[in-house]
């Protein structure tokens, strides 16, 4: 996620040393337009992956336009990216893109990119772009971006109607403070 957006959303030391995001992340991310229309900005939220920490991914994932699906190439498809696209798909999400990392670790990307596409039919998914990626190195982050601005182009504006509705998706309490509760806005 750092390369692609410039900020790490890990900020736990425990983030940091098992090398995995254990609670929701934040970053912003400018694409260009694809229609020439200049830079647009992207919110981002990095959820977990990891099977013991669904709660927080189902956390973050409430009001998304579109999804980047991370699947590390080395590993392939696991039982945590099935549970994530059904959640995924209960719960409205219905765009997005499947960045494979770590594309430069195996020898035949292309049977990968085959396993994730085959494992994506018969989902709301099934279609998406596949796009490889070697992060330390910076390949495929040009495709994966110019693709990510494609898919969110197209998605349309929300309406301003209905009841305001703010899903929470993290509440904290710095010292002096009090209790900060942020999330989405939507509604009217």
């Amino acid at each position: 996620m750092e390369r692609l957006t410039g900020t790490d959303p890990d900020r736990l030391p425990e983030e940091k040393a098992r090398g995995m995001t254990i609670e929701l992340g934040f970053a912003r991310l400018e694409l260009e337009d694809p229609a020439g229309g200049g830079v647009f900005e992207v919110g981002v939220v990095d959820v977990p992956g990891h099977a013991d920490f669904v709660k927080n991914m189902v956390a973050g994932v409430g009001r998304l336009d579109a999804v980047l699906l991370v699947v590390a190439a080395d590993d392939g498809w696991m039982p945590q990216t099935e549970e994530h696209v059904q959640i995924l798909e209960y719960l409205g999400v219905r765009r997005g893109v499947v960045a494979l990392t770590k594309a430069d670790l195996v020898e035949d990307v292309g049977r990968v990119v085959e396993e994730v596409r085959g494992r994506l039919e018969g989902t709301v998914f099934a279609g998406v772009r596949v796009v490889p990626v070697a992060a330390p190195r910076g390949e495929g982050l040009g495709e994966l971006r110019r693709v990510l601005a494609e898919v969110l182009a197209a998605v349309p504006e929300r309406g301003e109607s209905g009841k305001p509705r703010l899903p929470v998706d993290r509440v904290f309490s710095p010292v002096g403070i009090g209790t900060v509760v942020t999330g989405t806005l939507g509604g009217g």
